[in-house]
């Protein structure tokens, strides 16, 4: 919500000019009236009328945003850099908090309480990064926000991991497939468990996160369902427990589970270090309960920390900045399921590996270093807590002793919300070390979808696939889903998975009844692949850009078969973005994408 926040106060300022204004006359307009707002407290004319001519809705609602595009940059280092210069100048943080939650509130872009939370939360680490880092300019901290639309920070330098050549042993692990019985591995991934679900509560509200204890609909169809909404409404306690309950009796053979992040709800602007803890607690322990001696490895979300994203720098010491209480947390509630071995890497920066059995190795990853709105890339973007060059490490030893890895991780890379810098260098990493990770696991989107990694030398190659778990929230207009792997219990490739939905119109329902899950379907089955290699899913890829059946039946599964959300239907510049988030696995690099759409487009 917050990361929304900061654009749609950008843009709408920027649409707002856009029309009227050019170059330097937008730049100084913009830059005098924020700056008498700080000053005075008050909205100069032109301000408020650039507010009242342009609201924040049909701003949003217009089709061409690309004279928005032209001038964000340009919008967002005067913004950022009014209130740096502002602050270095002697302006308070209430001062500062004021102007933002007054420009909030009258672009009618959150409830007042929302902006009010959004940046009381989020302003101390703000404030001390521009008071602690001299350098810190609005061009560095734009160039992260709104890297999607290029905007640069010519002062930035690009960082780089030290990867060591290939050598004699970087050759494919290419072991037969078993006879033996697969591992069966199940991916859960981004609960967003919401205490303050109340059933029959107003399940259509303004705020990010809906269906609240308290609120009243204003009309009986507005009402939040039992099991859960398809509204912006998160997951309810008893609908957690009764879908871990059904794994656990549906699926007796588990052999392995990868939780892959997201336990907190979408109530950001209101989180706090202690009911974040007691909600990850909670969940873990219920985890514990029902998987008994079966070994869970999971890993960190972006919403875990509080603020949400925000996974401090090295060296911030201030308790009320740092994210160490996570590790903590995370290092005392894991280490029933991970070895003594794994608890300095978890307490430095929540990653880890270790063995799920001989010749079999997990890295969990913190991607969220990579998140671009985990704000503390302003203040220290190089390789946070050096997990990139320590898995680098991990992957050399691996890589010596014929090990074969998967990889955990909440972010995909692919995607604009990772970090360009961050992301080339995975995919570096991914490159040289392709021949030992058989598969990746990824959450965050909510979508049940596959990314596949290609090789920088020779494109023509697929040499990986991030598989995604979708979520087990139904936020937004998704079905609940689940997915159990078939892994070769030799070379642990990923031979085929199923992912398990329930519907949640049909559930909401018979609240006294268990939802109805359901297989929604079996990968290889649904698209007729002889397997799931990453070629074979490279040329599927193609197939789907030539034939229109597949291309719906994607975006049908990738909903995961949710009538809202199926509704809304997949219109041509949607299914090219399907295709194109298939193929990408860093945001620079477009060749895959590019050739999809020549071949959808003929």
């Amino acid at each position: 919500m917050w990361t929304n926040l900061f654009k749609f106060i950008l843009l709408t300022l920027v649409g707002s000019f856009a029309y009227t204004l050019e170059g330097d006359e937008l730049e100084n307009s913009f830059r005098q009236g924020l700056e008498d707002y700080i000053h005075t407290g008050k909205m100069t004319a032109e301000l408020n009328d650039t507010i009242e001519i342009l609201q924040l809705p049909n701003l949003f609602h217009r089709e061409d945003k690309r004279p928005l595009k032209k001038v964000a940059c340009l919008a967002c280092n005067t913004a950022i850099g009014t209130i740096i210069r502002a602050r270095r100048n002697g302006a308070d943080k209430k001062q500062l908090m004021a102007v933002l939650e007054t420009m909030c509130v009258s672009m009618n872009i959150v409830p007042q309480p929302v902006c009010h939370g959004a940046i009381t939360i989020h302003a101390e680490s703000l404030i001390y990064m521009v008071d602690n880092k001299e350098d810190l300019t609005s061009q560095r901290m734009c160039s992260i926000l709104l890297q999607e639309l290029n905007c640069k920070d010519r002062n930035r330098q690009d960082w780089t991991i030290d990867i060591p050549p290939p050598t004699s042993k970087s050759v494919a692990i290419k072991q037969k497939q078993s006879e033996s019985k697969p591992l069966k591995v199940l991916q859960l991934t981004d609960f967003h468990y919401d205490p303050g679900y109340e059933v029959g509560s107003d399940a259509k509200c303004d705020s990010p996160l809906c269906c609240q204890k308290g609120s009243k609909p204003s009309d009986p169809e507005h009402s939040a369902g039992y099991w859960t909404d398809y509204r912006n409404c998160d997951t309810p306690w008893h609908m957690l427990v009764d879908s871990i309950d059904h794994i656990v009796a549906q699926h007796k053979d588990i052999d392995v589970v990868y939780f892959t992040g997201d336990i907190i709800n979408h109530k950001v602007w209101e989180t706090d270090v202690a009911g974040n803890s007691e909600a990850i607690r909670d969940v873990l322990r219920y985890l514990k309960k029902s998987f008994g001696t079966t070994p869970i490895y999971p890993i960190l979300g972006n919403h875990e920390p509080h603020p949400v994203n925000l996974f401090s720098s090295e060296g911030v010491e201030q308790p009320q900045l740092n994210s160490q209480w996570v590790y903590d947390l995370s290092a005392e509630e894991w280490k029933a399921w991970l070895p003594e071995e794994t608890r300095d890497s978890i307490l430095k920066g929540g990653f880890y590996t270790t063995l799920i059995k001989p010749g079999f190795r997990i890295v969990g990853l913190n991607s969220n270093f990579c998140y671009h709105f985990n704000w503390w890339l302003f203040y220290d973007d190089v390789d946070p807590y050096g997990q990139l060059q320590w898995l680098v490490e991990v992957l050399l030893k691996a890589e010596e002793n014929n090990e074969i890895v998967h990889i955990l991780s909440h972010i995909p890379t692919g995607g604009g919300n990772c970090l360009f810098n961050w992301s080339r260098e995975y995919s570096r990493i991914i490159n040289r070390f392709a021949h030992i990770i058989t598969a990746q696991f990824n959450g965050h989107t909510h979508f049940d979808d596959t990314v596949i990694f290609f090789n920088t030398s020779n494109p023509g190659q697929a040499i990986n696939v991030a598989f995604n778990g979708g979520s087990l929230t139904a936020y937004s207009n998704l079905n609940p889903n689940y997915v159990i792997y078939e892994v070769d219990s030799d070379n642990f490739e990923v031979l085929d998975y199923e992912s398990w939905a329930f519907n949640l119109t049909e559930a909401n329902l018979y609240p006294n009844l268990s939802p109805n899950w359901y297989k929604l379907y079996s990968f290889k089955h649904a698209y007729g692949v002889k397997d799931l290699s990453p070629q074979e899913l490279a040329m599927l890829t193609e197939r789907m850009a030539k034939t229109p059946a597949l291309t719906e039946l994607y975006f049908r599964l990738k909903h995961k078969e949710s009538d809202v959300g199926l509704a809304t239907g997949c219109n041509n510049a949607c299914e090219i973005d399907n295709l194109c988030t298939m193929v990408t696995s860093h945001a620079e690099n477009t060749l895959h994408c590019e050739i999809l759409t020549e071949i959808y487009n003929s």
